[in-house]
């Protein structure tokens, strides 16, 4: 049987997820930089409210196929430049409990979730 790259980053993910005992280490290890992972979470939702946006409702729900001529142009540099600080901020909170690990850690899991978001019907 063929594995896709899907299949694959998922999976990835899963294990790393796991492996790492991620959500656990985000709620309750002492060595997290609380403040700094809840703003780097606020700006990663930010940026995800702004995809979804884009991508849901104005593709799907509302049928328009040109974004820029229906949303604010600077929605797209805002949205990347959210998600790129926020990337780094939640990088900085992490530091403390995985050192240089956290770099892939987190690009494995951001690269599952993308595949999920991939399979979603919409």
């Amino acid at each position: 049987a063929v594995v896709s790259t899907q299949s694959t980053g998922m999976i990835a993910g899963m294990l790393v997820f796991n492996y790492t005992d991620f959500a656990n280490v985000l709620v309750n290890d002492a060595r997290v930089k609380s403040d700094l992972l809840k703003i780097g979470c606020a700006l990663l939702a930010v940026n995800l409210s702004v995809g979804a946006y884009l991508v849901i409702y104005l593709s799907y729900i509302r049928g328009k196929k040109d974004w820029t001529a229906h949303a604010h142009p600077a929605l797209i540099p805002i949205a990347t430049l959210f998600g790129c600080v926020g990337m780094v901020i939640s990088t900085i909170a992490l530091w403390p409990v995985w050192s240089f690990l956290t770099l892939p850690i987190l690009f494995t899991l951001f690269m599952g979730i993308i595949m999920l978001a991939s399979l979603l019907p919409f």
